[in-house]
């Protein structure tokens, strides 16, 4: 690719509960590709079934897709988690869903949390509540998808519930936090008012729905961070001069 590669790299799938039946992993990646779109992540509350089918899909048809998760720390602080390959994944979603409540049922207003093949037949469906609080703090929470292989960042911080600004009022010193991300379109607005201290900022749609991923300002990657390794190490080390985002209007303001 010698073009900038656009990005999405916070997607729901019907894993969860609050997204649509429609998030199917074919109808993700159709979606993805009529939009344009290079690279994408499925990042699923408390959960990574459906990112196997969807890393396949996603190949298919000439799209870079970054394992990844959402995942809720003590404080509802949201944080997502990108690995390089789906068994270190596998083994984090492992730890973190053994640590959910399993007597927090899930809503009656919530959708079922499904589980799909790569044909989108339900072959599965989750019954612990995946969106809930895991008894970590943020901190630690970073920390431990840290050994597993995870690079974090916190999500959409200029929102005002589950982002880091709105849950502990700051971005604690003590984590290495590198990028940050802030929701695009219609969703929120970025603000020059964001203490991003020279951080990389990307956008991401955060859709729970096919109309919700049909969003503007997809933040760009240079042509050379082409493979999902590039775009992990780029992640941990950000270089802002191979990233097109909202910073430069940010900074402008």
């Amino acid at each position: 690719m010698s073009r900038w590669l656009r990005i999405d790299l916070h997607i729901h799938s019907a894993l969860s509960a609050c997204a649509l039946p429609e998030m199917t992993p074919n109808n993700i990646v159709n979606m993805a590709s009529v939009l344009g779109l290079d690279v994408i992540a499925v990042t699923d509350h408390h959960a990574a079934a459906n990112v196997l089918p969807i890393l396949d899909l996603a190949q298919q048809a000439g799209i870079i897709c970054i394992p990844g998760i959402e995942v809720q720390s003590r404080e509802d602080v949201h944080l997502l988690c990108y690995f390089q390959t789906y068994q270190p994944l596998r083994a984090f979603t492992d730890f973190v869903t053994s640590l959910l409540d399993p007597q927090i049922q899930l809503p009656k207003n919530l959708g079922k949390q499904l589980i799909f093949d790569e044909t989108d037949t339900i072959i599965g469906e989750e019954s612990r509540f995946l969106h809930q609080s895991i008894p970590l703090s943020t901190e630690e929470l970073w920390r431990v998808a840290e050994s597993f292989g995870a690079c974090c960042l916190p999500a959409h911080i200029d929102r005002p519930a589950f982002g880091i600004l709105s849950q502990l009022g700051f971005i604690p010193p003590s984590l290495p936090v590198k990028v940050v991300e802030v929701t695009m379109g219609q969703l929120a607005r970025p603000s020059k008012h964001l203490p991003l201290d020279g951080m990389a900022v990307i956008t991401a749609s955060d859709a729970h729905s096919l109309e919700q991923m049909v969003t503007p300002g997809h933040s760009q990657l240079h042509p050379s961070l082409n493979s999902v390794t590039r775009i992990w190490q780029w992640l941990r080390n950000p270089q802002i001069d191979l990233l097109r985002s909202f910073q430069s209007e940010l900074e402008d303001q």
